[in-house]
């Protein structure tokens, strides 16, 4: 039975490790301390942690991975394999050198492209057609390790962060243990091919809406964002962010990028670059609760010609 050692913190891995737990022993499982979260800022810990405590695996909480009694408690477990899905710290070279076999990541893009902390947001902002997920060797330099496996799979055009990301976790596994079985028979992992991109992680201000975008574009922004930091816009000098939205060809007829262009009961109208148009439905004004935009327009007064902007 292949003796495992996990890093992980985001649920996505989760369906992984069920699989990994009925094909493999898991020595222990590395996740990000415990943080406070949410308007309460109550101690929270990570999804993964979880999970193993629901499992009875041990559990290590490092504030550094770069200390030596740390990589020490780590070679005593003596793995086989180490697996990294979505924890989000690089290890350095003293971790990854510890497994006997090999360190390999499951990594939600298709490497080379969109290398780093947020492939799968990145991929949705740029509208990517195709994605998949790699499980790689790691190496010391960031995601630029060898390929064991990789599995394509289509971006639907109404996919967002969410239903992407539960596609790409329930297809990690299968790939992951096949690739496990791959390490074992003694296969080299394929050098990768083609020019390296990188998917930076995302900051508060990538959610900003720039107007001047076309609404494929702006739409793209929602689908990506919609997890952190959300798409958001300024309306009579509050912030208002963006749920749900669609480019609407026939919504509007005139107006700069910005400019509300027509309102229904159940949609506004946004002018937008390249003479397009975007059709909202779904919104969150500041201080209040996510709603439709039928609800939205019950409270507040919104008319053709007047604008979304960048700033308050």
């Amino acid at each position: 039975m292949n003796e495992i050692l996990y890093f992980g913190s985001d649920s996505f891995g989760i369906p992984s490790l069920e699989e990994l737990k009925k094909h493999s022993r898991l020595l222990g499982i590395v996740t990000s301390p415990d943080r406070p979260k949410g308007r309460g800022l109550k101690i929270s810990c990570t999804p993964v942690k979880e999970w193993a405590l629901k499992n009875n695996i041990p559990v290590y909480q490092p504030e550094s991975l770069s200390g030596r009694d740390f990589a020490d408690s780590l070679k005593n477990l003596k793995p086989e394999l180490i697996v990294l899905i979505s924890y989000g710290k690089i290890l350095p070279c003293s971790v990854l050198e510890i497994p006997s076999a090999a360190a390999i990541n499951v990594h939600p893009s298709l490497l080379p492209k969109y290398r780093g902390a947020a492939p799968m947001e990145w991929a949705l902002i740029n509208g990517e057609e195709e994605t998949g997920i790699t499980v790689m060797n790691m190496h010391c330099k960031m995601d630029a390790g060898g390929i064991i496996m990789q599995k394509k799979t289509a971006v639907d055009g109404k996919d967002d962060i969410f239903t992407l990301k539960s596609r790409l976790s329930s297809i990690a596994p299968d790939i992951l243990i096949e690739s496990i079985r791959l390490i074992k028979k003694g296969a080299a992992p394929s050098p990768q091919e083609g020019t390296p991109t990188y998917a930076r992680k995302l900051t508060k201000e990538d959610g900003l809406i720039r107007w001047n975008k076309t609404a494929a574009e702006i739409y793209n922004l929602i689908r990506g964002t919609k997890e952190w930091p959300g798409a958001y816009t300024y309306i009579n000098g509050k912030y208002l962010k963006i749920f749900h939205a669609e480019p609407g060809t026939e919504c509007g007829t005139c107006g700069e990028p910005g400019e509300i262009a027509n309102t229904g009961k159940d949609f506004i109208c946004v002018a937008c670059g390249g003479d397009t148009f975007l059709k909202i439905m779904e919104v969150q004004i500041e201080g209040k609760k996510r709603m439709p935009v039928r609800e939205f327009l019950k409270g507040h007064k919104i008319i053709t010609g007047d604008s979304f902007s960048e700033t308050k």
